[in-house]
């Protein structure tokens, strides 16, 4: 297990609390230059802006918004903070929480083709503790789309939705999956602590002292638990994809993990028999297990953005250069990364198959029936993307 910081012997009246902080933010350049699968400089150049990110996306959940008694909802992940893979589709929300109190959670439901409601015990920043407690997924939604839920460690009289929360600390994590980037709307939700008196109490030192300790926690921690995923993908085979699930990730998927290699002139086909199933989408990312900038390029479609062949299967290409097929993945000039696809529910896992060839032989190698864009459709399509992200706040 990795050692937890201890700043308890550390006073703020001199600047060695802050030098060890900026210790642990330095032991985390291994995750680039410690790495033996890092060979060129653009993948250390991605891996320097995911070091960034990793700070920049720890310090609100540790530093910030972290008081269990007064808690607000923040979004977790977004087009600038996504390590982690964040799915393209999906709106994440978190809050900390903590079993002692009694919560109320009130608001729009939205009209996202998937909601799930998650208490996982202890906190984000210790992945591997991070284990699910209990979760909520069909609300009972009253007029005008509001819901109402409690979480608490009791269940209340008369509480159509309700949250067990565990003893001690924990974190609700809320997930919102869209279909119709263009029409779907988010959920629009407020949390409040039952029977805290406001204001809150004054910030004192040691609770910046354990939030520190917690910020460095996430940094040693939670890089570690990405790395740890990254190595299924690569143990995977090439010619197709392999599922199982990921223990901190969304429970009621089932993912399924393969790598690209891919020189400008070359291409993989993707052939995947769909199974029964609400949701599922496919997404390249990067050795780092981060997302690649969904919202300017085509890296992810999801069932309703995909087209499907008359034999009901999907099949995309992955390459550097637009092949003129609607089911595009766009490298971003990325010769490697991983291939994710998620099934929610799945009634059953069904064939998958991946073919490296040329990308002059893509055309020959599709069906005839294969849907093609033009160049400026394309443009069209991401432009549209691109607008959907503020429409529903997930910038």
């Amino acid at each position: 297990m990795t050692q937890r910081a201890s700043f308890e012997h550390l006073k703020f009246s001199s600047p060695e609390i802050w030098r060890e902080v900026i210790k642990v933010m330095g032991e985390i350049e291994a995750l680039v230059w410690d790495d033996p699968l890092v060979t060129d400089d653009l993948t250390r150049a991605e891996g320097v802006r995911q070091l960034t990110r990793l700070i920049a996306g720890g310090f609100p959940i540790t530093m910030e918004m972290i008081d269990p008694d007064y808690p607000q909802f923040l979004q977790l992940l977004s087009t600038r903070v996504q390590w982690g893979l964040p799915s393209a589709d999906c709106h994440y929300v978190w809050a900390p929480l903590h079993g002692d109190n009694v919560y109320r959670i009130v608001g729009d439901r939205g009209t996202a083709r998937v909601i799930d409601l998650e208490v996982r015990e202890d906190h984000i920043a210790h992945l591997g503790d991070w284990k699910l407690f209990h979760r909520l997924q069909e609300l009972e939604v009253g007029p005008n789309n509001q819901v109402e839920i409690i979480a608490s460690r009791e269940r209340p009289t008369n509480a159509a939705n309700w949250l067990q929360l565990p003893e001690g600390p924990c974190n609700v994590i809320f997930r919102n999956y869209f279909y119709d980037w263009d029409t779907e709307q988010a959920a629009r939700l407020t949390i409040i602590t039952e029977g805290k008196p406001y204001p809150p109490p004054a910030l004192t030192e040691n609770a910046i002292r354990r939030n520190l300790e917690l910020f460095c926690d996430l940094l040693r921690e939670m890089p570690a638990g990405f790395r740890q995923t990254v190595g299924e993908y690569y143990r995977a085979p090439t010619d197709k994809l392999s599922f199982d699930g990921i223990n901190y990730g969304f429970a009621s998927l089932s993912y399924g993990k393969s790598t690209y290699d891919i020189a400008d002139d070359e291409a993989l086909i993707l052939e995947i028999e769909l199974p029964k199933t609400k949701f599922w989408n496919i997404q390249i990312g990067s050795h780092f297990w981060e997302a690649r900038d969904y919202h300017l390029r085509q890296t992810s479609l999801n069932g309703h953005q995909a087209h499907i062949d008359n034999d009901g299967v999907f099949r995309a290409v992955i390459s550097h250069k637009d092949p003129g097929v609607a089911n595009w993945l766009d490298t971003g000039g990325h010769s490697k990364g991983l291939i994710t696809v998620r099934y929610f529910e799945a009634e059953s896992i069904l064939p998958t198959r991946i073919q490296r060839t040329k990308l002059s032989q893509v055309a020959a190698l599709l069906p005839q029936e294969t849907a093609q864009v033009s160049a400026e459709e394309r443009q069209r399509i991401l432009q549209k993307r691109a607008w959907s992200f503020p429409r529903i706040g997930r910038e």
